[in-house]
């Protein structure tokens, strides 16, 4: 009996030992949107098929809306010093610790997803050199979907863009807008629908999704989605908790990533494909730029990739390899 309780006793203690190797690596994903958003809603996922595909080894959780206390601005710090193991990053938002990651908010530079996967082919290497500086490595890329401008008034022409008060969404959209001919605005996203009603205001600039999210289709009536830039998100993990898991661990990490990756960006497709729906259907027509306006675009676009050299050097050469790629 004594023998029996023994052997009983080492076969608790170790299938308890297995039980906690199995979930020894707990990590934290931080990421700004809401559950609802497809950036969220993607990085979940992913976190799942980690668990998974581990077998709980390694548990990532998600902490949606900035609901662990880091700030949109800080995620690449927070992974660089260990606040979390993981985030979910909008790359322009964290320019003010790499100026270079702002590069994607220059108009006219990138249109579409065709040319962010060439971008990301040309400039993949001086993004990993600047995470691997900050500790951390990208796991993989998401764009959002490229913003338009909401109007009363169909805006066609060079000509239609003259004089529009548009609300700008950062201070790149605003020069932007500016060297288009319209009249930016600053005002916070809130008092938008006021001020479009009481007539201060004609439109504003922003994707499908959150127009379609905030309902502008109730004081404008007409979108054109300009695509003039698109942005990225990373999701990035820290090196020092990279470097801890084994090597089988990191495989099939890594092979989560590329293999999901596709889906992602097929999720941003939708999400702009089935917002633009959302505005139809809720009667805003849908113009497209004629040869002025997209002129009007490349000469302001260019213009900015100037300035932007000066203050990021190093960023010249990148776009020249790229722009000889795509064409501009």
């Amino acid at each position: 009996m004594t023998l029996l309780k023994s052997i009983l006793a080492a076969s608790t203690a170790i299938a308890l030992s297995a039980s906690t190797a199995w979930a020894e690596t707990k990590w934290d994903l931080s990421t700004a949107w809401g559950a609802n958003n497809f950036h969220a809603q993607s990085a979940m996922q992913f976190a799942d098929a980690v668990r998974k595909e581990t077998n709980g080894s390694v548990d990532i959780t998600v902490h949606l809306s900035g609901e662990i206390g880091v700030k949109i601005t800080e995620k690449l710090s927070a992974v660089e010093n260990g606040i979390v193991q993981m985030a979910d990053m909008l790359l322009f938002l964290q320019a003010g610790e790499a100026p270079f990651l702002g590069i994607d908010t220059l108009p006219y530079l990138i249109q579409g997803q065709d040319q962010m996967k060439t971008w990301l082919e040309v400039a993949g290497p001086k993004y990993e050199e600047i995470f691997a500086s900050k500790n951390q490595k990208v796991l993989y890329y998401v764009p959002w979907p490229s913003p338009g401008i909401y109007t009363k008034s169909a805006v066609v022409s060079a000509d239609d863009m003259s004089g529009q008060r548009i609300r700008a969404f950062n201070a790149t959209s605003f020069e932007f807008l500016e060297k288009m001919g319209a009249a930016p605005v600053e005002l916070p996203f809130g008092e938008l629908a006021a001020a479009v009603a009481a007539g201060t205001v004609d439109g504003a600039a922003t994707s499908t999704s959150t127009g379609a999210n905030s309902k502008l289709y109730q004081f404008t009536k007409h979108f054109n989605p300009l695509n003039w830039s698109m942005s990225p998100d990373a999701v990035t993990v820290n090196l020092d908790a990279w470097n801890k898991l084994s090597d089988e661990e990191r495989a099939i990490i890594q092979g989560l990533a590329d293999k999901m990756e596709a889906d992602f960006w097929a999720a941003s497709a939708a999400e702009d494909e089935s917002k633009t729906k959302v505005l139809v259907d809720n009667g805003m027509t849908i113009s497209k730029a004629d040869e002025s306006l997209n002129s009007k675009m490349a000469e302001a676009g260019k213009s900015m990739w100037v300035t932007f050299f000066e203050k990021v050097p190093e960023a010249k050469a990148i776009v020249d390899a790229y722009t000889a790629k795509v064409g501009k």
